[in-house]
């Protein structure tokens, strides 16, 4: 799976129906990479909504990816997920990428946040898996995304040098600044708010930039 283009991830506090129809919006649109992420839900909620997802994104050969919960993308079979670092190294989550590691190696698209960690890019933790991707940003100021935006434009550019795996662009990017992150050499972009608001003709416009 090529980790590039517009990348949507959801916003939390969707309702189901909201959650599912914009998302086949997008999914209609040509995105080929969804990730589920929502911060409020409890675990079996979570769940629910994450396999309707899946059959949607399946209809359409996409791909969906669950943001911190590597034990409901083992158990809904979806294809990938990601995490933070914290996320990573906690107790749960570091036993199931142990016991499943031959198998997530080798089916699993696996994305980690990095922020603006060059170490982090440089040499990420790889004793149990390997990642697809690598998350950075801020790259704007964006409600989903705490952490305060990198301003030098040089650094973001470097950035790019750290490391041989795709880099996925994240934080605040829209139809107005994509151009910018463009132009700095990434060429995936996750987006949330900009992409779930008016899901309708999404493509065509990022694809006019």
């Amino acid at each position: 799976m090529m980790i590039q283009g517009l990348y949507a991830i959801t916003p939390s506090g969707l309702e189901e129906n909201d959650l599912l129809s914009k998302t086949e919006v997008l999914l209609k649109e040509g995105i080929k990479l969804i990730q589920y992420r929502d911060k409020i839900l409890d675990k079996k909620t979570f769940q629910e909504k994450a396999r309707a997802l899946l059959k949607l994104t399946k209809k359409y050969e996409a791909k969906l990816l669950i943001n911190d919960h590597v034990e409901i993308c083992l158990e809904i079979s979806a294809d990938g997920f990601h995490l933070g670092l914290e996320d990573y190294s906690s107790e749960a989550n570091s036993e199931l990428l142990k016991k499943n590691k031959d198998f997530i190696s080798n089916n699993l698209i696996c994305g980690l946040s990095c922020k603006w960690n060059k170490e982090l890019v440089v040499n990420p933790p790889e004793n149990e898996i390997k990642w697809t991707y690598l998350a950075v940003g801020s790259f704007y100021s964006s409600n989903t995304k705490s952490g305060v935006p990198e301003t030098n434009e040089n650094l973001k550019r470097e950035f790019l040098s750290y490391t041989d795996k795709p880099l996925v662009a994240i934080g605040g990017i829209n139809k107005k600044n994509i151009k910018e992150v463009k132009n700095l050499g990434y060429s995936c972009f996750a987006l949330s708010e900009a992409l779930f608001k008016n899901p309708k003709h999404v493509l065509n416009e990022y694809k006019k930039l």
